[in-house]
């Protein structure tokens, strides 16, 4: 086998692969265009096609009271930390669920924030 082959203009592939309904709904859209070929339909669809960017909008004020609370204790946490130079499970538990609390808010608010738009 050669090393050697020939300079394509597009030298990038990708691969795409279609339930039966998508494929028969690509046909479709093909015709409507007066497509013949599939590959030059679907760059101009990739290249020129409009895409839908949803955005979301966040308040973090909401969140701030809570947000606040519990940076304090992450606070207090890191605080007996640097002076004691030991930290117990405990306090790595009590840490890793204050993220989990912090977690859990921010996906309440963006899926409220979902929600209202």
């Amino acid at each position: 086998m050669s090393d050697t082959q020939p300079l394509r203009s597009r030298p990038v592939r990708k691969a795409l692969s279609f339930s039966t309904g998508e494929w028969e709904r690509v046909e479709r859209r093909m015709l409507a265009a007066g497509a013949r070929k599939f590959e030059p339909f679907a760059r101009a669809a990739v290249l020129d096609g409009e895409v839908k960017v949803k955005r979301v909008a966040f308040d973090p004020s909401q969140l701030r009271a809570e947000l606040s609370r519990i940076g304090n204790n992450v606070n207090q946490i890191a605080r007996h930390v640097n002076t004691e130079d030991v930290v117990t499970y405990e306090e790595m538990r009590a840490a890793r669920m204050l993220l989990v609390q912090v977690q859990a808010l921010i996906t309440a608010a963006i899926t409220d924030s979902k929600g209202d738009g």
